[in-house]
C-alpha cells in the first residue's frame, strides 16, 4: 500500500506539472498571437525619422558667409541698406502692419534698427524697394500661377515684389521669403530663429509657391498665441481663438444649429431621434425638414456673408434614425449617409457661392452607392480609429486600410475634401507619441484623392507632448508636403536646442526606430504600459531620461533653451509614471521631478478631458504609489503563497488517497 501510494503522488505531481506547462505555453502562445496581427513592418511608411544624420548640415557661419557673396542683388551691406517696403498708398492697416513686421524682421537680420522704413507708392517710387502687395511698382507684373493663398515672389531690376491674389495671402509671401531666402524659421510661439547677416546678395528670382492643400489647420493651443498661426500660413485659425475657423461658418455636429429640439421637438416629434429621453440625431427622411434646414441656411448665411464653408452635419454620437425610410435608403445606398447627402446638394445648388460641407463620421462614413456630391459640396472624413504609425497610402493593417478605403471611395464622388485626423494621444497628452514620419504618406494619399483641407487635431490644452515642433513640420508639410521631414527637423533642432540637439534627435529617433522595429501600431488612445515592451520600455525611457539630462548640461546657462528641453523630458516623466511595471522608486523619482515642472511650464492637463486637471492628478498620483508598494509586496509575497497552496494541495490530496486505501 505506501509503494502505491507513493506511485499514486508521484503520478498526480507529475499531471499537475504538466497543467502548468500547459497553461504557461498557450499563454505565451496567445500573447505571441496578439502581437502577430499580420502587419508587415516595410510598409508602416516609405520613411523612418532620422534626424540625427542630417544635423551639422545647417551652420550659421557657413550660411552668413554664403550670402555675402557678391550677387544679382545687393540687399545689405555691413549692416546698411537702400532699401525701402514699398506699400500701396491706399493699403489696409492689416498690409501695413505687414510691412513694418518684414521691416522688423529685416532689420534685425542685418543688426540694425534704422533700415527698411515703410514708404508708399503717393510720391516718387524709391530706387530700391521690395514692395508688397498691388502698387503702381508692380501694376505690370502677372499673377498668373498663383492660387489659393499662394504667392509670387519675383525681382525686377534689383527691386522685389511678394504678390498674392489677395491681402490676406501676402504674409505667407512675406513670411516664405524670410524663411525660404533669408533662413529664418518660426519655431514656437515664444521664439523665431533669426540668422544675423550684415550683408546680404540674394539671386534674381521668380517663384510661385502654392499651398498643396487649400485650407489647412493645426488644432493646437501653442499655434493660436502670438499670432503664430500665420507666421506657419495656417488659413484655417482666427486670432487667438483655436476653437474659431476661417471662412467657417457653421463648424461640425450643427445638425441641431438648423433644426433645434427646443424650437421644434414639440410641434414635429418626428423630426428628432429620441433615446431615453433625450434627442440625438435628426430624421432626415421626414417630410417637412428640408425647408427647414434651407431656411435657417439661409439666414446664418445672410448674418456672416463673406464666410465660405457652411457646414450641417451629424451630432456626435451613434444614434442614427431607424425608421421605415431611413433604414430603407440604408439599405438601397448601403449607408445612411444616403439620407444626408441628398440635403447637402441641395443646400449646394441652392447656395452655389458657398461650399457646403458635412462629416463623414461614425455611421456617416460610408459613401452611399449611387450618388455623387455637387462641386461645391465638401466631405469631411474623419478617420478616428485608423492608428498613426501605419501609412494610409499603404494600408497594410485593418485600421490603416479602413482609413484608405475610405478615402480614396470619397475621393471619386466629391471635389472637395477635408481630412480631420487626429495626431497626438488624448487619453495622455504627455506620453511620448512619435507619428513624425506617417504624415508625408497620408498626404500623399489625399493629394491623389480630392483632398483639398487638412484639419490636424492636437490638443486644446496647453503643453501637451512635442506640442511646437509638431505644429511646426505638420505646417510645413501642408504647404509643401515634398519637405524633407529629418532634415528640416534637424535644422528645427539646432536652432531651438542649440548644443542639446543631439542629444534630443537621438531620443526622437530612437522613440521612432524602437516603436517600428516591433511592428506595434500607435493609437491616439494608447497607454504606457502598452509599449513596455517597445519604444517605452524601462531601458528605453532611462536612456531617453539619460540624453535630455545631457542636452540640459550642455545649455545650463541657457534658461530658455533648459525650460525647451524640459518641455521634453516631462513626457519621458510621465511614460514612467504610468508604466504597469510596479517600481515604487522609480515611479516616486520621476513623479517628484514631474510635478516640479509641470508647475513651472503651466501644463494644466494630463488628459483632454478637463477632470482632472494637473493639480488634481497630483494631488491624487501619491495614492497610485501606495497601490504600487502593495504590488510589490504581493510580488514578493506571491511565490511563498503559491508554494503553500500547492503543498497544501498536495496535503488534501494524499490524505484523501489515504481514507480511500483504508
Amino acid at each position: 500500500m505506501k509503494t502505491n501510494n507513493n506511485t499514486e503522488n508521484i503520478g498526480w505531481q507529475k499531471r499537475l506539472c504538466i497543467l502548468v506547462a500547459v497553461v504557461i505555453i498557450a499563454t505565451c502562445l496567445c500573447l505571441t498571437m496578439v502581437g502577430c496581427n499580420k502587419r508587415d513592418k516595410s510598409v508602416m511608411s516609405s520613411e523612418t525619422l532620422n534626424i540625427t544624420s542630417h544635423l551639422g548640415e545647417y551652420d550659421e557661419t557657413e550660411f552668413r558667409a554664403q550670402m555675402s557673396v557678391e550677387n544679382d542683388i545687393e540687399l545689405a551691406v555691413n549692416g546698411e541698406s537702400a532699401y525701402k517696403i514699398l506699400i500701396n498708398q491706399y493699403a489696409e492697416p492689416d498690409v501695413v502692419e505687414l510691412a513694418e513686421t518684414l521691416s522688423e524682421y529685416l532689420n534685425q537680420i542685418i543688426g540694425s534698427t534704422n533700415n527698411f522704413k515703410v514708404a508708399d507708392d503717393s510720391e516718387a517710387i524709391p530706387e530700391h524697394y521690395i514692395a508688397i502687395g498691388d502698387c503702381i511698382a508692380t501694376d505690370a507684373l502677372s499673377k498668373d500661377g498663383v492660387k489659393d493663398d499662394g504667392y509670387r515672389i519675383v525681382s525686377q531690376d534689383g527691386n522685389i515684389h511678394i504678390l498674392a491674389l489677395d491681402d490676406d495671402a501676402l504674409s505667407n509671401g512675406v513670411y516664405g521669403f524670410l524663411e525660404d531666402y533669408l533662413g529664418c524659421m518660426f519655431v514656437r510661439n515664444d521664439y523665431d530663429y533669426v540668422p544675423t547677416l550684415p550683408t546680404i546678395y540674394l539671386d534674381d528670382m521668380d517663384e510661385i509657391s502654392n499651398p498643396d492643400f487649400a485650407w489647412r489647420k493645426v488644432f493646437q493651443y501653442e499655434i493660436a498665441q502670438n499670432g503664430w498661426y500665420k507666421k506657419l500660413k495656417n488659413n484655417g485659425v482666427v486670432a487667438d481663438e483655436i476653437e474659431e475657423h476661417e471662412n467657417w461658418g457653421t463648424w461640425c455636429h450643427t445638425a441641431f444649429t438648423f433644426v433645434s429640439p427646443e424650437e421644434y421637438l414639440q410641434s414635429h416629434p418626428e423630426f428628432f431621434v429620441i433615446r431615453n429621453g433625450e434627442s440625438k440625431q435628426l430624421c432626415l427622411s421626414a417630410d417637412g425638414i428640408y425647408p427647414i434646414i434651407e431656411k435657417k441656411m439661409e439666414e446664418l448665411i445672410a448674418a456672416s456673408p463673406n464666410k465660405k464653408y457652411w457646414d450641417f452635419s451629424i451630432m456626435d454620437n451613434y444614434d442614427y434614425c431607424t425608421c421605415t425610410k431611413c433604414l430603407a435608403v440604408k439599405t438601397e445606398t448601403g449607408s445612411i449617409m444616403g439620407t444626408m447627402l441628398p440635403i447637402i446638394n441641395k443646400l449646394a445648388k441652392r447656395f452655389p457661392d458657398k461650399i457646403i460641407s458635412t462629416l463623414a463620421y461614425f455611421f456617416n462614413e460610408t459613401p452611399p452607392k449611387g450618388m455623387t456630391c455637387e462641386d461645391n459640396v465638401n466631405i469631411v472624413i474623419a478617420p478616428i480609429q485608423c492608428g498613426q504609425m501605419y501609412s494610409y497610402l499603404y494600408g497594410a493593417t485593418g485600421q490603416s486600410a479602413k482609413a484608405k478605403k475610405l478615402i480614396e471611395g470619397w475621393g471619386e464622388i466629391a471635389h472637395n475634401i477635408l481630412v480631420w485626423d487626429y495626431v497626438v494621444d488624448f487619453s495622455h497628452l504627455l506620453l511620448p507619441f512619435p507619428n513624425y514620419d506617417v504624415q508625408k504618406d497620408n498626404h500623399t494619399l489625399y493629394l491623389g484623392n480630392n483632398v483639398t483641407a487638412i484639419f490636424h487635431q492636437g490638443s486644446r490644452e496647453r503643453g501637451d507632448e512635442m506640442a511646437h515642433l509638431r505644429t511646426y513640420i505638420l505646417s510645413k508639410q501642408m504647404w509643401d508636403n515634398d519637405v524633407d521631414v529629418s532634415k528640416t527637423l534637424a535644422k528645427y533642432l539646432q536652432v531651438t536646442y542649440g548644443k542639446g540637439a543631439k542629444y534630443v534627435a537621438q531620443y526622437l529617433d530612437t522613440c521612432t526606430q524602437e516603436l517600428k522595429n516591433k511592428g506595434k501600431n500607435l493609437d491616439i488612445f494608447d497607454a504606457s504600459n502598452y509599449h513596455t515592451l517597445d519604444y517605452l520600455s524601462p531601458s528605453n525611457t532611462d536612456q531617453y531620461l539619460s540624453w535630455l539630462n545631457q542636452a540640459i548640461e550642455q545649455e545650463k546657462d541657457n534658461p530658455a533653451i533648459v525650460s525647451h528641453i524640459n518641455e521634453i523630458k516631462v513626457n519621458v516623466l510621465y511614460a514612467i509614471m504610468e508604466e504597469s511595471i510596479p517600481d515604487y522608486s522609480r515611479k516616486q523619482a520621476a513623479f517628484d521631478e514631474f510635478s516640479t515642472l509641470v508647475t513651472q511650464l503651466g501644463i494644466e492637463q494630463p488628459y483632454e478631458a478637463h477632470t482632472p486637471t494637473m493639480q488634481e492628478y497630483l494631488q491624487q498620483y501619491p495614492s497610485r504609489i501606495v497601490g504600487d508598494k502593495v504590488a510589490i509586496a504581493a510580488i514578493v509575497i506571491s511565490p511563498f503563497v503559491l508554494v503553500a497552496i500547492v503543498i497544501a494541495i498536495v496535503a488534501v490530496v494524499r490524505k484523501k488517497k489515504k481514507i480511500k486505501n483504508i
